[in-house]
């Protein structure tokens, strides 16, 4: 990977463990990147305190040695299949230029290009339903040839928001919470598919672990990248919610599937209807919102009677135990178990578990 004298010397600040406000300054006052590091011996004798070890002995110490230090890094990077993106490099995010809060360099696995789209933010905590999963998979699916679709990278609401866009365009980025050596191992192997044909993103280097902060300042920074967030589920007190409160601060559009009255895992989801986010129930409740036309001809899948059926009858009952549907097609239960599996297969139905379906809005 070929990079500037300035991203370089970008890449170089990051790797030492110093305060993001603290590397801002120092940029700041040397007037760029480069600049810092060609008069850090200068700045270093006004920042170390005789006698005692600091991470600035050790910037200092790093650029006497003929740039091994940073060959190192750089070269850790490309084995690890990773691209730094700082922030005059081509690809770092529009929407984040002008702020002072912002990462000075991006780490990346995938096309840095989906930086520099259109994004949307879904999200959800780990206990969302398996039936929202769904929708909120779907909705991401449709919503992918309109927006780049941005998330996390937890189980839950976030998988199925990866999941979902990469069976649309492919137009995923998954931000961590730490650096790369720090992701959730049992969501491996989607990630690994995200960073194939989207982007998986951290604001960290590779090593940096996840601390109790981590998760709210990459929530902040879904909220800061994207034009709106979908909420799929959500408790109460939910993290799903941080991000959708930094969103709003920012006057973003807020959406969020609607949940039963007295269900704790929509709970969140509800009570941010009720401050004003749009009820979403498919991806036109969202697109409509930003004036996108995402109604597409969708050639309708050949039904059988008995499918035609049974999915009138979901349709009619919004969702329902098999023997509802029984009593309402007339259909015995062995039977529409193998109808409801067809509809499922044709993507029109979805199992919500304990022997209940929906249809597919």
């Amino acid at each position: 990977m070929e990079y500037t004298s300035e991203e370089k010397a970008y890449i170089w600040l990051d790797s030492f463990a110093l305060e993001r406000n603290e590397k801002r300054r120092l940029l700041s006052q040397a007037g760029g990147a480069a600049a810092l590091v060609r008069d850090f011996p200068r700045f270093g004798k006004e920042l170390i305190k005789s006698g005692k070890e600091s991470v600035y002995n050790t910037m200092l110490e790093s650029l006497s040695d003929g740039g091994k230090g940073l060959k190192k890094t750089l070269g850790k990077l490309e084995r690890e299949g990773i691209k730094a993106v700082a922030r005059v490099s081509a690809d770092y995010p529009d929407a984040l230029k002008n702020r002072a809060d912002a990462p000075p360099v991006f780490y990346a696995r995938g096309n840095t290009a989906l930086l520099k789209t259109r994004m949307f933010a879904v999200v959800g905590s780990r206990r969302t339903p398996a039936a929202a999963l769904r929708l909120g998979a779907e909705i991401c699916r449709e919503l992918s040839g309109a927006f780049t679709v941005l998330t996390g990278t937890a189980e839950g609401g976030d998988s199925a928001a990866i999941t979902g866009a990469l069976k649309g365009s492919g137009n995923v980025v998954s931000v961590a919470a730490g650096g790369f050596s720090s992701l959730p191992q049992g969501n491996a192997a989607l990630l690994s598919k995200a960073a194939e044909r989207g982007l998986l993103l951290s604001a960290h280097t590779f090593s940096a672990p996840v601390r109790n902060f981590s998760y709210e300042s990459r929530n902040a920074l879904l909220a800061a990248l994207c034009e709106g967030v979908l909420v799929l589920g959500a408790g109460k007190d939910s993290g799903a919610l941080i991000t959708a409160r930094y969103a709003g601060r920012e006057g973003k559009k807020i959406f969020a599937l609607p949940y039963a009255p007295g269900a704790a895992a929509g709970a969140g989801c509800n009570a941010l209807i009720k401050k004003g986010a749009y009820l979403t129930e498919n991806s036109v409740d969202i697109s409509g919102a930003f004036g996108i036309n995402l109604i597409e001809e969708k050639s309708i899948p050949a039904l059988s009677d008995d499918e035609a059926a049974a999915l009138n009858a979901l349709k009619e009952l919004s969702e329902a135990h098999v023997c509802e549907l029984s009593a309402k097609t007339g259909m015995p239960p062995f039977k529409l178990y193998a109808v409801l599996s067809a509809l499922e297969v044709k993507g029109l139905a979805v199992r919500l578990g304990g022997n209940r379906y929906a249809p597919v809005k």
